[in-house]
């Protein structure tokens, strides 16, 4: 706005301290007296007069040279003159138009069988960003789709499913580049030998910490693996010191004390205590290796694999369409790489349909041994499943058998409703979304 208008009689003092409020947002230091010397200082300057207006709030509120960075930029926004104004509210107008035109194309080429996909605003702008050659893959994918043989239209659901994943596939994928690009350019801008090799890692850290774990590209693996030991290790030091805590020694001995004050006449002077049990945790973890399932499970294990010296009793099952135990590559020399290794490449499950019924009737037959009231089950999956209520039945008797069930879901949970699966489960068992490292951090910690 131009100074006459943002500036009418009696408002002075209110866009005076809207302007300093922004300014403190971006880092500034400017007191309640400062503000009033702007304020004093305005009062003696003629307002219409640009360059006397800035010259003014300059001498009173910039200290530095950053400051000053700033205190530009910010007074060319909220000051800005009519024809700039005008310019940029054309410019809204265009850009909100174009957008709006864009979304009713996606609405209309997001179709399966004449009846639109249901797509909140964000996915339906994602589609829109995205590249001519994306979109057309997408819609080819959806056109073989749509034309397949015994396709109907209820399954339009599992459409949906599909095509949301590869829209937050893609969201995530674009804001890590965007990512890794700002901080190779603070990395540049550094100074200093060293500068290069610290700068930006905990933003780095941070945006793959917040990335979708089905996205984590493959040259990402490496930073992924240590971002996650470096969390379970973490977590895992946390439940080591919650262990050590509490009272040294165990109940009273009345008859040990009893034996050992003899000496005293049968005066008590001193107490002895049993030894202190010390209750081992027990956890199971269930990692469903479908097709869409298998980097999240992957990932899952990788963390949990860094708490075994807090957590000794640790058993490791993947299960589709039946159950393979993969605790004895869990205790095998052979360590973590080959048991992700048997996860993604040679597990005779990894790939299959999911039948979560058959593969818990199936741990409650041949491990009942592991099912117990000290014991905390894991579960990786989105609960996708054939046969639903025959899970839900195996579901509730594993539940009276352990001490608790934890259900990890990589389904965002916007889209939890849209689910029948999902509903039945989370009724039973703790479910919490899980399809970012952070969130799988979140989840676990305070909760072993």
């Amino acid at each position: 706005m131009s100074l006459k208008e943002k500036l009418p009689e009696g408002h002075l003092e209110e866009n005076l301290i809207t302007f300093t409020n922004l300014l403190r947002e971006k880092g500034l230091s400017i007191s309640t007296p400062e503000t009033i010397d702007a304020l004093q200082a305005l009062q003696k300057i003629d307002l219409l007069s640009r360059d006397a207006f800035k010259s003014a709030l300059q001498a009173t509120l910039v200290k530095s040279r950053r400051d000053q960075e700033f205190f530009d930029r910010l007074f060319d926004y909220y000051f800005a003159p009519p024809e700039v104004q005008r310019r940029g509210a054309e410019k809204a107008a265009s850009h909100k138009k174009q957008f709006e035109s864009k979304m009713e194309q996606a609405c209309s080429e997001m179709k399966f069988k004449g009846e639109a996909l249901k797509l909140n605003d964000e996915e339906l702008a994602q589609y829109s960003s995205m590249s001519q050659e994306e979109q057309k893959r997408l819609q080819d994918f959806m056109h073989k789709t749509e034309t397949g043989v015994n396709v109907k239209p209820r399954f339009r659901p599992v459409l949906e499913s599909v095509v949301k994943s590869h829209l937050r596939y893609c969201r995530s994928k674009s804001m890590y580049e965007k990512q890794n690009n700002t901080n190779r350019k603070d990395d540049q801008t550094a100074s200093g030998p060293s500068a290069g090799n610290g700068a930006g890692s905990g933003s780095a850290d941070a945006a793959l910490g917040e990335m979708d774990i089905q996205a984590i590209r493959t040259t990402d693996l490496p930073e992924a693996e240590q971002l996650l030991q470096r969390l379970s290790r973490k977590l895992a030091i946390q439940i080591l010191r919650r262990q050590r805590r509490g009272p040294r020694s165990g109940p009273l001995d009345l008859r040990r004390s009893l034996r050992d004050n003899m000496r005293y006449g049968g005066n008590i002077f001193s107490l002895k205590h049993k030894p202190k049990r010390r209750s081992r945790q027990q956890i199971l973890l269930l990692c469903d290796v479908s097709a869409s399932m298998k980097q999240y499970s992957t990932f899952v294990i990788h963390f949990l694999h860094g708490l075994r010296e807090a957590v000794r009793d640790f058993s490791c099952f993947s299960f589709s369409d039946n159950l393979e135990n993969m605790t004895p590559d869990l205790k095998s020399r052979a360590g973590l790489q080959h048991l992700l290794d048997r996860v993604i490449r040679r597990s005779e499950t990894w790939g299959g349909g999911t039948n979560l019924g058959l593969s818990l009737h199936e741990l409650m037959q041949k491990h009942p041994d592991l099912l117990n009231g000290k014991t905390s089950i894991i579960v990786v999956s989105d609960t996708k499943t054939i046969s639903i209520d025959y899970a839900v039945n195996e579901l509730n008797k594993l539940k009276d058998r352990v001490r608790r069930i934890i259900w990890l879901n990589p389904l965002p949970k916007e889209q939890w409703p849209d689910y029948r699966s999902v509903g039945s489960v989370a009724g039973l068992v703790e479910m919490w979304p899980c399809n970012t490292i952070v969130q799988l951090e979140e989840v676990l910690t305070g909760r072993l």
